[in-house]
């Protein structure tokens, strides 16, 4: 009971959400050894779902990733725990897998690099958006834009990561496609982001004057 209680509260830094996060990172590293170890493939004709290879581990690694990006932010809602650590870790663990999967997925041939250097270059240009919002004292509502680019952008990198025949689909194609949906809603939140930024930034120097 104690422990329950402990994991519910929100002034322990380790509490179940914050562990989740941490989860998330732990498992990072994982998924970029077990890439490293992921050669080129069978060709989706000649594939079948079951086959072991590195990879397919490394995608089943994604997925419990994304399951505790999802119930780390419902638990923290739900037991009104949300901690500033929680708010730093939580976007941070979700740019470290972007980024890592990307990069090693290049390494393999299965992304090309400008849509590696598009989709990393408006996650840093965000965040140092963001860095300065808060310095101003700005605050921005996240849209639902954002949730909905992590399950594309971890949909992608999965697929991209189980690669040959899934469900009878060519997993990379599909992947493909979806990466060209996360950079297509990372772009357009991007541009609304940065419009509302400049928006409040504006309104802010005008109260100052």
């Amino acid at each position: 009971m104690k422990l329950l209680q402990l994991l519910k509260s929100p002034d322990n830094l380790l509490n179940l959400p914050n562990l989740l996060t941490l989860l998330r990172i732990a498992l990072i590293p994982a998924m970029a050894f077990l890439l490293n170890f992921d050669a080129e493939q069978l060709p989706f004709e000649q594939d079948w779902m079951f086959r072991f290879s590195p990879g397919r581990l490394a995608a089943i690694v994604v997925v419990i990733m994304g399951l505790t990006d999802l119930f780390d932010g419902y638990l923290a809602r739900k037991w009104k725990i949300e901690t500033l650590l929680g708010k730093f870790l939580d976007p941070l663990a979700d740019k470290l897998v972007l980024m890592v999967g990307l990069i090693m997925l290049m390494k393999l041939g299965r992304v090309s690099d400008w849509l590696v250097i598009l989709l990393l270059s408006r996650e840093f240009l965000i965040t140092g958006l963001r860095g300065i919002a808060v310095g101003e004292g700005i605050v921005i509502a996240a849209g639902n834009s954002g949730k909905w680019k992590l399950v594309f952008q971890l949909a992608g990198l999965g697929l991209l990561m189980w690669y040959g025949s899934l469900l009878g689909f060519p997993a990379a194609i599909v992947g493909i496609y979806i990466l060209y949906g996360a950079l297509g809603i990372s772009l357009v939140s991007g541009y609304n982001y940065l419009s509302d930024f400049l928006i409040a930034l504006r309104k802010l120097r005008e109260k100052k004057r």
